[in-house]
Formats: C-alpha cells, structure tokens, sequence
C-alpha cells in the first residue's frame, strides 16, 4: 500500500528545509561578517605585524660574517605603546669571522601617529644607530633605514615576515651609496617555549 503524502507534510518539509538553509546562510553571513571585522581591525591596528613577536626567539645565525647563534627578547612596555627587542648573538672564531663576534643590539619600535607608521630604532653595540620606517602587512613588515648616526651612509632594510606564533624568518639587507641592496644575513627564529605556560 502506497504511502500518502499530503499537503500539509508537504509544507511542513518544505518549511523545515527552508529554516535550515536560512540558519545554516546566517550563521556562515555572521562568521563571514565577523571574519571581515576582524580583518578590519587588524588593518587599522598598526602593530598586527608585530603582536606575535613579544617572548624569547633562538637562531642560528648565518650570513657575511659567518654562522654563530642568536638569542631575542622582545615585550611590550609602557601601556603597550612601545615594542622593545634585546638582541645577543655570538659567533666563534672562523675564516670569514677570525676573531669571533659578541653582538648586542637594543630595538625599539614605537608608532609615529603623524606619519601613520611604525618607526624601528637600532642601538648597535658598535655605536651605531640605525632609524627605520617600517610597512607593515598582516604578517610581515619591511623596515628601511632614514637615518643612520656615527660614520655610515650606507642603507640598510630588514624583512620579517611572521611563519607562525612559534616561528619567524628575518633578512637584513645594505647597499653602499649608489648600488643595489645585497643580502648582509637570513636568520629563521624559533619561539623559546616559556615554563610558565
């Protein structure tokens, strides 16, 4: 004996249906809505690029003076309006380092509201000092050299771009007045994992 269906089943089915398509199309517009509003906040949040970074970072340094390793800390300080980075790399004594190398460096990246960008200061233990206005995308920024203090008009630029919250690659690059920019190092830094997590 064939089943029946009536006018009324029908109706029902079709009104069932149409309520779950329409959940189903509002909750992937709201996840899509919200997805579009996170990713207008982190356009307009000038340190996106820079927010994965605060923590201890290890490498293994490699590039014209040699391979040595690297240690980094960077944090947030002063109501979050400064990123500071504390730099110390060794290399010991090779062909192209005879001597060995103790590096230090302090960078300190800040917001300049004026020009809308973020600006990198550079203490070099040497006693350089290197200011860059950095452009920053979504996970990488490049920071290229304006000013550079005491005995140097050569140009630098620094490329990081952000692999993941536990990894992120670097290349610094100088060009003597009048050439183009060579590689100078390429390190890839590695998050150190914090014992109080």
């Amino acid at each position: 004996m064939k089943r029946r269906i009536n006018n009324t089943q029908i109706l029902t089915t079709s009104l069932a249906a149409t309520l779950v398509w329409g959940f189903a199309f509002a909750s992937t517009q709201a996840f899509a809505d919200d997805e579009e509003a996170r990713d207008e906040a982190d356009k307009q949040d000038p340190w996106v690029a820079h927010r994965l970074l605060p923590g201890t970072w290890e490498a293994d340094i490699d590039g014209r003076l040699g391979q040595g390793t690297g240690r980094r800390q960077y944090e947030f300080i002063f109501n979050d309006q400064f990123l500071v980075g504390r730099h110390a790399s060794i290399r010991l004594p090779q062909e192209l380092s005879p001597e060995g190398d103790y590096h230090r460096e302090l960078s300190v990246y800040s917001f300049d509201s004026e020009r809308k960008t973020i600006v990198l200061r550079q203490f070099i233990v040497e006693g350089y000092v290197l200011q860059f206005t950095c452009e920053t995308e979504l996970l990488r920024f490049v920071c290229a050299t304006e000013r550079i203090e005491n005995g140097t008009d050569m140009a630098a630029r620094m490329t990081v771009a952000i692999e993941s919250p536990y990894r992120f690659s670097e290349v610094f690059e100088l060009a003597v007045p009048g050439e183009e920019m060579e590689v100078y190092f390429t390190n890839t830094w590695t998050r150190v994992p914090s014992l109080e997590d």
